[in-house]
């Protein structure tokens, strides 16, 4: 009887403390972990590939007339992401206007609409619709993916480029040997190489890597444990490869979401996005969502806030142009969607380390023009309305688990993370808390564990009211 008491009192223990939202797993790795005391190594991202064209309305954020907040030229697949707070006294609307520009027929595709309902909590609406763009996944039109217009710089900040001659650092040093450190954790040398559209190609996914294995034991003598190691890195570097290509081959036989379609005459105008004449923007409330399309010629896109009974149409044609406010974000953009890869993968028998991104060097904001103040260079600062693929080679001796890091301020959305076929969405913050980081840079959250020698894809849309940059802590477990 002592026995059983004490069995219902442990489980009155948990209990407790689950109901406090304290998670207990035996085993499991801590749910934070202490930035100050563990030393990380720094990872750098490279961007390497962008597609698809973003128009972000965003100023004027806090809206107090009605107006034209935002507009943009889309030829192709395209994007427009919007973010606003109503300051007028009456409920109104988002309304998205496409126009025609061409003397020819335009055929367009509505590949997705994602919402969420309008709220005084700002970081409730940048949680929520960061969520339902991961819960919401469409197929595009466009499977082609460009060198990012960005690359060069991204190159020179990660360390692969001379920010001087714009020379791989292995032109340079070609004479020279390379020292056990700069085959360590966070190592970036190596020749540059590029596909034929410019694309850098990072050394995990050609022979590069697996070359530079194969030298580590080059007329040396190693013992029967290193041999097995060496075939098991280089088994895994095939396999990197493999898991990409199976990746990119599946993405470009997919079919085109379609969720509506119609065609545009010359100077024609229709408004769409029809659901946001049912949505009520009540006076202080945030407004955020998010349309994808395709278009087969130019088309120029309005984002308007109108009274909620007035036509979308008729009230597009009266509409004046708003001012941008002093942030001056809203432009259109080319990178809707963009790619970042590390140069060599992460070795979990090296120790901890850290990925940083959304930080304006390595990963830099991506930049634009204001077509309503005759093409006025914009920058968007943050990235916001850009879905993200990062994508972590691994390897090592030793299992991992991944964390997030806010190193901006309060952070508050939702990750994909995909490994060895297995996706999890994990939302920021897990519990009761509103956001992650607010004034520290040491608040972090656990998202899984995983054993080490497969591609770690992570994908998120920058969360709207956020802060950035962010960071993803790798951390072997032992």
């Amino acid at each position: 009887m002592k026995l059983l008491r004490n069995k219902y009192r442990w489980l009155a223990v948990l209990v407790a403390l689950w109901t406090r939202g304290v998670s207990f797993v035996m085993g499991a790795p801590p749910a934070t972990i202490d930035v100050t005391t563990t030393n990380f190594t720094s990872l750098p991202v490279v961007l390497t590939e962008e597609k698809d064209t973003l128009i972000f309305s965003d100023s004027p954020e806090y809206v107090n007339k009605n107006g034209v907040l935002a507009a943009g030229t889309v030829n192709g697949t395209g994007r427009v992401y919007f973010y606003h707070v109503n300051e007028m006294p009456e409920p109104q609307k988002i309304a998205i206007i496409m126009e025609n520009t061409s003397k020819q027929i335009v055929d367009v595709v509505i590949h997705r609409e994602v919402v969420t309902k309008p709220n005084r909590e700002y970081f409730v609406v940048g949680s929520e619709l960061s969520r339902e763009e991961l819960d919401t996944p469409y197929v595009s039109a466009n499977h082609t993916w460009q060198a990012a217009a960005q690359t060069e710089r991204s190159a020179v900040a990660a360390g692969l480029i001379n920010a001087e001659t714009n020379s791989s650092k292995s032109q340079q040093d070609t004479n020279t040997k390379q020292t056990s450190k700069d085959e360590g954790q966070g190592s970036v040398e190596g020749a540059i190489k590029r596909d034929e559209r410019g694309v850098i190609i990072p050394a995990w996914l050609d022979d590069t890597y697996k070359n530079r294995q194969k030298e580590t034991t080059k007329d040396k003598e190693v013992s029967k444990e290193e041999k097995v190691q060496q075939k098991a890195r280089l088994k895994e570097a095939d396999n990197w490869r493999k898991e990409w290509l199976q990746r990119e081959k599946t993405q470009s036989k997919g079919k085109p979401t379609a969720i509506d379609s119609f065609a545009l005459a010359p100077n024609g105008k229709k408004a769409v996005f029809t659901q946001l004449d049912t949505l009520p923007i009540q006076t202080d409330d945030l407004f955020s969502g998010i349309l994808d399309f395709t278009a087969s010629g130019p088309v120029f896109v309005k984002v308007l806030m109108l009274p909620i009974t007035t036509p979308s149409l008729g009230g597009a044609v009266l509409a004046d142009t708003l001012a941008m406010d002093e942030v001056a974000l809203r432009g259109t953009y080319v990178g809707a969607q963009r790619r970042l890869t590390l140069m060599q993968p992460y070795d979990s028998s090296l120790g901890p380390a850290a990925i940083m991104v959304a930080n304006d060097r390595e990963d830099p904001f991506v930049a634009g023009i204001d077509e309503l103040t005759a093409s006025t260079m914009v920058t968007n600062r943050g990235n916001y309305g850009v879905t993200y693929e990062l994508t972590i080679p691994t390897t090592g001796q030793h299992e991992f688990a991944l964390y997030i890091n806010p190193l901006g301020g309060a952070y508050a959305g939702s990750f994909k993370v995909t490994y060895d076929g297995h996706t999890e969405i994990y939302n920021v913050p897990s519990g009761a808390r509103l956001f992650l980081g607010n004034g520290t840079t040491a608040d972090t959250q656990y998202f899984g564990s995983y054993k080490a020698g497969k591609l770690l894809h992570i994908q998120f849309i920058p969360a709207g009211a956020s802060n950035l940059p962010i960071q993803f802590l790798l951390v072997p477990q032992n």
